[in-house]
């Protein structure tokens, strides 16, 4: 079995670690994001919803150049903001399954919605 500080150290590795994240398991999630969330996820995520990695950080509230050095560094996000990727990570894992398609995911999670206020999921 491995433990959460193992799990942690193999999404640091790993290729794709936002996939790999368990959007399911809210115990794991939590320890995870407590551990720290590689930074690259944000990449991964950016290119899932293709869209600009600008936008992205926006959304996480993560400055532009923050973020850039924390990619440089491969560091891990703090918690604040490894909370916030996991939040949109898992809704667009859910939109992911919702529409059985990643690009209208993308589309449905960056488009401005009527129903939620001329907004987008994302923006929210």
């Amino acid at each position: 079995m491995i433990d959460n500080r193992q799990m942690a150290a193999m999404l640091r590795q790993m290729p794709h670690a936002a996939l790999a994240i368990p959007y399911d398991d809210n115990f794991r999630i939590n320890a995870m994001v407590r551990q720290g969330i590689p930074a690259k996820t944000l990449t991964e995520i950016a290119q899932l919803l293709n869209i600009d990695m600008g936008k992205l950080a926006a959304a996480v509230r993560i400055p532009r150049r923050t973020l850039e050095r924390r990619l440089a560094d491969a560091s891990v996000l703090p918690f604040d903001e490894g909370d916030r990727t996991v939040r949109i990570g898992r809704l667009l894992a859910k939109a992911t399954d919702v529409f059985e398609d990643q690009a209208e995911a993308a589309l449905w999670f960056t488009e401005p919605l009527e129903i939620l206020g001329g907004v987008s999921p994302l923006e929210l």
